[in-house]
């Protein structure tokens, strides 16, 4: 008998193997789309660089070091849960290939912790953001590298890590910075 994790990862997983096209999208998606969209957050905190120097890019440095500290999370998590992953676990011919353990999705977890961090000051990007994660994660399980629950685990792991720090960084961070740029500056 199944559980709920494998009969959504099936239904998912089913989506493979039934035309070139298809197949393509999913390892594009899976594999491939998360550095667009680390290309488009790069930019965009490029353009509040040059806008407002370094106050305007403070934000995006936050963020990005968000998803450091999900990624040590992920990677600590992932040690100690060792969860096989389903193409390995169940045998199945797979579009996508990792060689570490399956929970959390490492993708899924540094996307949302970025889109979760820049969500405070730029909802545009995070939304996009979002979006990334949800379809990464998607054709992660379509390629049968992970189960439903190792995508949702790194999107929780990613939106509260990205969360807490943010209100740390408001809270202890960014009252000391912002005095030492305005005593520096006058």
């Amino acid at each position: 008998m199944m559980n709920i994790d494998e009969s959504i990862f099936y239904a998912f997983y089913n989506l493979s193997g039934h035309s070139r096209v298809g197949d393509f999208f999913i390892v594009f998606f899976g594999d491939y789309f998360i550095f667009i969209a680390i290309l488009v957050f790069a930019y965009v905190a490029y353009r509040a660089w040059r806008k407002g120097g370094i106050p305007g890019a403070q934000l995006y440095v936050l963020a990005t070091f968000a998803t450091v500290v999900a990624e040590g999370f992920s990677v600590v998590i992932k040690f100690l849960s060792h969860r096989t992953r389903p193409f390995v676990e169940m045998k199945l011919p797979h579009l996508l290939t990792d060689n570490s353990y399956a929970f959390p999705s490492g993708h899924t977890t540094f996307l949302f912790a970025l889109a979760t961090a820049t969500y405070f000051f730029n909802k545009k990007l995070a939304y996009f953001l979002y979006a990334t994660g949800i379809v990464v994660g998607l054709s992660r399980i379509a390629g049968g590298v992970h189960y439903p629950s190792d995508i949702f685990g790194g999107a929780v792991i990613g939106a509260c890590t990205g969360f807490v720090m943010y209100k740390l960084w408001e809270r202890y961070i960014a009252h000391f910075i912002q005095q030492k740029w305005l005593i520096k500056n006058n």
